[in-house]
């Protein structure tokens, strides 16, 4: 874990090239394919150290259960390799992308449908400051259906959410498409980490300390 953190550190100083333009843009490993390994050297530490500590987690908690040692910290650690199982499952099947679009504009989908700007709204203040803004999305022949910055759309895997609006000279919105593969991992990974938490917690309730 310390080699992780410290390949992350490593790399935080060495991301203002232009290279990681584009690493929080993309999926990971769409990223490391493309980036040059003088830049990514550090990003390949951690991944290689992760598939470690993953290894690690698996063997001690296979090793656990055999002993019939508490049940808690196992599911912590099964927790731990849902969610690294999420992340991998993002960084190869994930899909980030921005579109800008005007109303009457569309975003074509891989199962052939498209989702359509039907309008773009905003409320102005008093002071020319926009206070809220939304925009009502159509999806194929469907009813249309109205989503602002912390309400998104979503349709069959993929979130769509209004990043920002602009209304002159014409209407005109910033949407961004997400798909994430591993969030049910992750949810679920987040779940059986928490639970083990907290059976921990309990058990240790009253014990002195040693």
């Amino acid at each position: 874990m310390a080699g992780v953190m410290l390949a992350l550190a490593l790399g935080s100083f060495s991301r203002g090239s232009t290279e990681g333009a584009g690493l929080n843009e993309m999926p990971l490993f769409a990223w490391l394919a493309r980036a040059p390994l003088s830049f990514s050297w550090w990003l390949w530490i951690a991944v290689a150290l992760l598939v470690v500590l993953c290894l690690n987690a698996l063997l001690c908690s296979i090793e656990a259960l055999r002993k019939g040692r508490s049940l808690a910290p196992q599911l912590m650690h099964a927790g731990f390799l849902l969610i690294a199982l999420a992340h991998l499952l993002s960084a190869y099947g994930g899909f980030k992308q921005q579109f800008q679009l005007g109303e009457g504009g569309s975003i074509g989908f891989p199962d052939g449908e498209r989702v359509w700007v039907e309008r773009i709204s905003a409320e102005v203040g008093p002071l020319g400051m926009m206070s809220a803004y939304r925009a009502q999305l159509r999806v194929g022949n469907g009813a249309p259906k109205g989503i602002e910055p912390n309400q998104p759309l979503f349709h069959k895997g993929f979130g769509i959410y209004l990043k920002e609006v602009g209304l002159t000279p014409a209407p005109v919105a910033l949407l961004e498409v997400h798909r994430e593969p591993g969030a049910p991992a992750a949810l679920l990974g987040a779940l059986l980490f928490t639970l083990g938490n907290l059976m921990l917690l309990i058990q240790r309730r009253g014990k002195p300390l040693q």
